[in-house]
Order: C-alpha cells, then sequence, then structure tokens
C-alpha cells in the first residue's frame, strides 16, 4: 500500500515540536533499545547497543528513508532478536513521544512520527527481513513486524492464548500486594476479540484489582513476560476479563530473592556516606537483603556508593525483641529520580543480630499484608 508522503513544511514542524524535548527523548529511547538489546541477546555489549540504539534514532528522524549501517551490520550478523527489539523500542518511542510533547508543546506531531517510523521499516531490505525475523519458543507465534506496518492489529498473542485453551495450559500471573508477591496458576475459558477470560484465584483476583494490571510469567508458550489491562473482574464467579497485552522488557519481582515489605511505620532512614553529609529519607520497603528509601536530599551520594545505614523498627503491632535501632552497611544498587525527590534502593549487609531483627519484622509484617488483602477481599466479595 502506497504510503502518504511527508511534506518539508511537515518535517519542519515536528523538528520544531520536538526541540524542547529532543534530548530527553533521545536518550530514553536509546536506554530502552539497548536495555532491550543486551537482555535479549548477552553477546551484545551495552556500549555496542546504546551505538546501534543511537544511530536508529538519529537515522529515524531524519527520514531519508535509509537504514543506518550499524543496525544493518548487526541484521546481517544474524541477530534474530534485534527485529523485536526495533518493534517494541519503536512502540515505546511513539509512547513516550506523546507523553513528553503534552507536557512540553500545545500541539502534538504524532501522526508525522508514526510516518517516519513506517517509512524506516519499508527501508530495512525484504531478505533481512525473511531470515531474522525473532521467534519466540512456540515456532508459529511471530513477534516481527510486517514490512506494512508495525502498527497492523495483529492476533497473534490471542492466538497463542487460542492454543493454549484448546490445550488446557495453564497460565501464571503474578502480583504485589505492598510488596508481598501474589502468585497462582489460571485457566483461559474464554476468549473473544481481543478479550480472554480466566478463571483465577480469589486472593489473585483481589492483588490484581488493587494493582490495576495484570502480569504474566513467562513459560514455553510466551518468550517474554506479558502484562494487560483489566476489562471486568467478577468475584462471584471468580473470573477476569484481560485485553492489551504486551510484553515486558523485565519483571524485577519476579527476580527478588527474598519478600520484600512494605513498612507499617513511618521510619526514619539516616544514610552516611564516608566521605560526605549524612542524607536522611523514609523506608520505602525492607527485605533481608536489601530496602528502599524515599528522600528528597541527594548529599553526594550514587550508585555503588558505600553507606551506613541507621533506622528504628518501631511498629505498634510487630513486637521487637532489645533494641529496635537497625544498624547495618550497605551499598548504593540503582538511584531513581521522582522530579525532585529520589528512591536509593540498596543491598545491605546485615550482621546475625541485625538479621535476625529484621527477618522476624518481615516475616510478621507478611502476615499482617496477607490478613489486610484477605479483608479486602472480603469487602469486594459481599
Amino acid at each position: 500500500m502506497e504510503k502518504k508522503s511527508i511534506s518539508q513544511d511537515e518535517k519542519e514542524l515536528f523538528l520544531i515540536n520536538l526541540a524542547p524535548f529532543d534530548q530527553e527523548l533521545e536518550t530514553v529511547f536509546c536506554d530502552y533499545f539497548a536495555c532491550l538489546y543486551t537482555d535479549s541477546d548477552t553477546k551484545i555489549s551495552p556500549h555496542e547497543a546504546k551505538k546501534v540504539a543511537l544511530a536508529t534514532y538519529r537515522s529515524l528522524l531524519q527520514c531519508e528513508n535509509e537504514v543506518p549501517q550499524e543496525l544493518l551490520e548487526h541484521l546481517r550478523c544474524g541477530s534474530r532478536e534485534l527485529y523485536y527489539v526495533v518493534a517494541r523500542s519503536f512502540l515505546f518511542l511513539l509512547e513516550k513521544y506523546g507523553e513528553l510533547s503534552e507536557r512540553h508543546v500545545k500541539c502534538s506531531q504524532l501522526g508525522i512520527l508514526i510516518g517516519y517510523v513506517n517509512r524506516f521499516v519499508d527501508a530495512l531490505p525484504s531478505d533481512l527481513l525473511e531470515s531474522t525475523t525473532c521467534q519466540p519458543c512456540d515456532a508459529s507465534f511471530d513477534t516481527g513486524f510486517s514490512q506494512e506496518s508495525i502498527f497492523t492489529p495483529s492476533n497473534t498473542l490471542i492466538d497463542v492464548f487460542q492454543r493454549m485453551r484448546g490445550e488446557k495450559q495453564k497460565i501464571t500471573f503474578l502480583n504485589l500486594y505492598k510488596g508481598v508477591p501474589i502468585s497462582s496458576e489460571a485457566e483461559i475459558i474464554e476468549i473473544e476479540d481481543e478479550n480472554v477470560t480466566f478463571k483465577i484465584d480469589r486472593l489473585q483476583e483481589i492483588a490484581m484489582k488493587l494493582e490495576a494490571q495484570a502480569f504474566i510469567v513467562k513459560n514455553e508458550w510466551f518468550s517474554k513476560h506479558l502484562k494487560a489491562d483489566i476489562i471486568e473482574s467478577n468475584f462471584q464467579t471468580n473470573t477476569i476479563v484481560l485485553s492489551n497485552f504486551t510484553y515486558l522488557l523485565n519483571m524485577p519481582a519476579i527476580q527478588r530473592e527474598f519478600v520484600r515489605v512494605h513498612p507499617d511505620i513511618l521510619a526514619k532512614v539516616y544514610l552516611r556516606p564516608s566521605h560526605s553529609l549524612p542524607t536522611s529519607g523514609r523506608l520505602y520497603d525492607l527485605s533481608i537483603n536489601g530496602l528502599g528509601v524515599v528522600s528528597s536530599e541527594n548529599n553526594g551520594i550514587y550508585v555503588g556508593a558505600k553507606v551506613s545505614v541507621t533506622f528504628e523498627l518501631n511498629s505498634a503491632t510487630i513486637a521487637i525483641d532489645g533494641d529496635k535501632t537497625i544498624e547495618l552497611q550497605g551499598e548504593i544498587v540503582n538511584i531513581i529520580d521522582y522530579q525532585g525527590s529520589f528512591r536509593y534502593c540498596m543491598r545491605i549487609f546485615p550482621d546475625r543480630i541485625m538479621s535476625k531483627k529484621i527477618l522476624n519484622y518481615i516475616s510478621q509484617r507478611e502476615k499482617e499484608i496477607l490478613e489486610d488483602l484477605n479483608q479486602e477481599l472480603e469487602a469486594y466479595s459481599v
């Protein structure tokens, strides 16, 4: 199908509107592309993935119907996952462009960007499309995109659910409630258009309802974890209707080695690096080997920094034997910027005494959280 050409005036208008957030969009696209690429192909270094991502982004915005040499070389080397990476990254780009344009400009030019993406896809050599399109675990399920348009409606995921239903295969849901993982199997009982109905565990259903999203763990049918929107939930029949299934880059909750609970207290945490001022914040979550702190301060803390951590487990409902003060060493593994505040994610190294206190608190807090979830279920079931 012949596509409408993009005029020079439209290109100039697009670039003018893009200018206020071009650098931010480029950064998030390249980070997403590189992370997805290195995750799907462990032979690719982060530096090389970023190089391909940047070349792809800049070539896309030039709208010259040319594929960058960096991307072509990787495709010719038989990087089977790369088409999936490109498709997912372009969809992510459109989503982020929509968010950023709403924040920075009055009139979005999303339609022009979609035209750019479709022309980029058209420019990909057809022989490479045939030889390198990524195939997931189930060989008949194609995660690649056609040369016509990556936005052509596709029923591939629904097709997989249809086959799973025919073979009476179950899927596994995973949700978090106040940090505690809630996971169970579910049966596919009905499929209508893009909507899939599942027979589901009651506790899973309420956890899903409260999180306002469904997450499906990857299996032999799906090579990536999935998320989906909740269309309808029925606590009388224990069924839930989901739609808009999309792949997830990763699912951090499933990678956790230990349960991480949200505290029932407003505990003030002090982080003390060896050569800078202390930073204080609020305890966000806690596990036996990690914790999170939310703070409006950053007194020289950086990823990789070693810090001394002090806080009190002053719970009104959970008994702590002896001194409630927790003192331990930690290492910052990630810092998430929340527009003026920071969430510090860290690995902690408690000694035997501190480990016992933390483990006791987590065990009792997990029981409390599950009791809370059952109370929520009772309220919805009335």
